[in-house]
C-alpha cells in the first residue's frame, strides 16, 4: 500500500471517529451504556493514530535529497583537506 493512501485512510479513519463521537453525544440512548467508555477509547485512539499518520508523512525524495546535501558538503570537506 502507498504512503498516500495510507495517509488518506488514516485521514478518513480519524474523521469517521469524530463523527462517531459526536453521534455518542447527540443519541446516548441508542447504545449500550456501558460500553461508552471503551467506545470512545477506542474512536480517540483512532484520531491519535491518523495524527500521528499524518506527522510521519514525508514526501518521498525529501530525506533523499538532505542526505544527498549531507554527502556531498562531507565529500567537499574531505577534498578540501587533502
Amino acid at each position: 500500500m502507498s504512503r498516500e493512501k495510507l495517509i488518506e485512510e488514516a485521514r478518513q479513519a480519524a474523521q469517521n471517529a469524530d463523527h462517531n463521537l459526536q453521534w455518542m453525544d447527540k443519541h446516548p440512548d441508542r447504545f449500550d451504556p456501558t460500553k461508552k467508555l471503551e467506545m470512545q477509547a477506542y474512536l480517540h485512539s483512532m484520531k491519535r493514530f491518523a495524527s500521528i499518520e499524518m506527522k510521519n508523512a514525508r514526501r518521498p525524495g525529501r530525506a533523499l535529497k538532505l542526505r544527498t546535501r549531507l554527502k556531498s558538503l562531507l565529500s567537499s570537506i574531505l577534498t578540501a583537506e587533502r
